[in-house]
């Protein structure tokens, strides 16, 4: 039994990894990351104005950073959006990885990982004015919270949400 659960966690592992890697590749390949920011971007100037009020300013040249506005007041989204926006590439490596999945699921759960994830990241970019420009302890702790959130646990905390039902198949302690 010991040799069985190993091997089925190397297989795992070996999987993530070939994914993980194959994934950057295409990654980069496509300039993933430019056009995640854009979807990103579009996503938190309809979010932003709806929750706060700021809305987001990007310039046509691509270069300088969107800016938040409201009234006379600036905020510079000052965000790697690159840095952002491949944690997408963990989150489907981990969703290849998983074993006891058809592909007809398998094809679901990457799109729905991918548009939760995006949905997570736009509603943190979307509120990063209110958490820069009304600077307090509370606004420090929350935009803490929300960084690690978003870029170490929002990719591991969406996959097992949409793999929790063969995660239980699979490991005793879950069931």
């Amino acid at each position: 039994m010991g040799g069985t659960v190993r091997l089925s966690k190397l297989r795992f592992l070996c999987v993530f990894l070939v994914s993980f890697a194959l994934l950057l590749v295409v990654w980069q390949w496509a300039d993933g990351a430019r056009w995640y920011a854009r979807g990103l971007l579009a996503g938190a100037a309809l979010l932003g104005p709806a929750l706060h009020g700021w809305v987001l300013e990007t310039a046509a040249d691509g270069v300088t950073a969107p800016t938040w506005v409201h009234g006379d007041r600036h905020v510079r989204a000052s965000v790697q959006f690159d840095a952002l926006a491949v944690g997408l590439v963990p989150l489907l490596a981990l969703l290849l990885a998983t074993p006891a999945v058809s592909m007809r699921r398998r094809a679901l759960l990457l799109a729905v990982g991918a548009t939760l994830y995006l949905l997570v990241d736009t509603f943190v970019v979307a509120l990063f004015p209110v958490l820069v420009f009304y600077k307090n302890p509370f606004t420090d702790v929350l935009g803490t919270f929300l960084g690690l959130i978003t870029f170490v646990g929002a990719p591991v905390i969406i996959w097992f949400a949409l793999t929790f039902r063969q995660l239980q198949q699979i490991l005793r302690p879950l069931r």
